[in-house]
């Protein structure tokens, strides 16, 4: 699935810099059916967004698979035609909906002997269309979201009643006076 030879290389900075959404990363994506205690293999993965959270990086990535079954569909983006224009061996679909937050400095990269980076390709053409309506439609869930949290927040947050006292003796005096 991919054409790269990867060896366990510290990661360069350089790389972690210039990545973008629409690159194409090997990662050792995890996956809830493997057996424990062996490394998921890796594979090729789509970079959806690239975040900077508390000064550190993160990418966004979207699972690849060369599988043609009609599972984990949802935000598909193909590399069906041009797949070797975008580094990749084979025909592959990435699943937007099977997605994961990593750091840029997560060992789950595989680094490539030869470039030293674990970027094998980049989107381009219709599939790189399909990816910003894919983004768009993720940032709009996440809106979303973050509007019913806020908005269950402030359902749970109790109104206030001000109350307007007089003090102790203004009230008695204008009793007395009375």
């Amino acid at each position: 699935m991919l054409d790269s030879t990867a060896t366990t290389l510290t990661m360069t900075p350089a790389w972690q810099a210039h990545l973008s959404p629409g690159d194409i990363v090997t990662f050792r994506f995890p996956l809830a059916q493997a057996d424990p205690g062996t490394s998921p293999k890796p594979r090729p993965c789509l970079v959806l967004e690239i975040e900077e959270l508390a000064g550190l990086r993160f990418a966004l990535i979207a699972y690849g698979t060369t599988s043609p079954r009609k599972a984990n569909w949802g935000y598909e983006i193909h590399a069906l035609e041009d797949f070797a224009a975008f580094g990749l061996d084979r025909p592959t679909r990435f699943i937007g909906r099977r997605r994961l937050m990593v750091s840029l400095d997560n060992p789950g990269f595989q680094i490539c002997r030869d470039t030293g980076s674990p970027v094998i390709g980049r989107l381009s053409g219709g599939p790189a269309e399909r990816l910003l309506a894919v983004r768009a439609r993720i940032q709009a869930e996440r809106d979303i979201a973050a509007y019913r949290r806020a908005q269950r927040r402030h359902r749970r947050t109790p109104s206030v009643v001000v109350e307007r006292r007089r003090p102790k003796r203004l009230a008695q005096r204008e009793r007395g006076a009375a």
